[in-house]
Parts: structure tokens; sequence; C-alpha cells
């Protein structure tokens, strides 16, 4: 499971999102798939979970999707913007 981590504040600007968190004093800018992914992690979800809708969404294979929302995750991890539980 993925879920969203931490005190971190966002704004909407368009179609991007920008993140700020006071506890790991860092700011993250996203584009319109990246604020997307982070709109769905508002419920806790799985990597077959966020592709399947995303790929309804945007034009993108399975293969493509699986590879970018997984280095996209891994990113939003290092910052502490998230929690994977590989279980």
């Amino acid at each position: 499971m993925i879920q969203r981590k931490g005190d971190w504040l966002s704004a909407r600007v368009g179609d991007e999102v920008m993140m700020m968190s006071t506890e790991h004093g860092k700011y993250i800018g996203m584009n319109e798939v990246g604020s997307r992914i982070w709109d769905l992690l508002e419920t806790p979800s799985d990597l077959a979970t966020l592709c399947a809708q995303l790929q309804r969404e945007f034009a993108v294979s399975p293969a493509d999707c699986e590879t970018e929302v997984r280095a996209f995750l891994a990113e939003m991890e290092r910052n502490g913007a998230v929690a994977i539980d590989p279980a």
C-alpha cells in the first residue's frame, strides 16, 4: 500500500501542485500527472490501482505507466511525502 505521509501542505496552480513540508524543509512541484497521483493517494492505494486509473485518464502504456509511477513514488518516498508498504 502507498499512502501520503508527513505534514505536507499543497496548493493547486493550474494543472500542477506545489507542496511544502515544514517538517522536512522541502518544496516539491508536480506536473499534471504527478498532481493526479497525489490526488489519488488521498486514499491509500496500491501500484496496480494507481496505474489502472492513470491509464484510463492519460495516453500511456501499462509498462511505461508502471515505470514512471514507480520512479515518481520513489522520489516522493525519498522526500518523505509517501510511505510505501511492500506487503
